[in-house]
């Protein structure tokens, strides 16, 4: 994957994130949303799968860069929107 002419190398986990968030940019997901949806299971109450893998893509994503694409709407969930 390239962001900004620079190469940028995901896990299939990762990028089926990343491409989760984006085809539903602007809106609110919450974090069972993104495990039923990326992870395809239900969500336990007990994993913090989606809070790593969301850590993960903002290391190799938004702190390269200065525009920030991925928000943490807090206590409901994250959001791809431009800054």
């Amino acid at each position: 994957m390239r962001v900004k002419g620079l190469n940028v190398d995901l896990t299939k986990r990762e990028f089926d994130l990343l491409c989760y968030l984006l085809k539903n940019k602007g809106i609110v997901l919450s974090r069972e949303n993104l495990l039923e949806n990326v992870w395809d299971y239900d969500f336990d109450g007990g994993t913090n799968a989606v809070d790593v893998y969301i850590r993960f893509l903002r290391a190799k994503i938004d702190d390269k860069f200065a525009i920030k694409l991925i928000h943490t709407v807090r206590g409901v969930g994250y959001v791809i929107k431009d800054e």
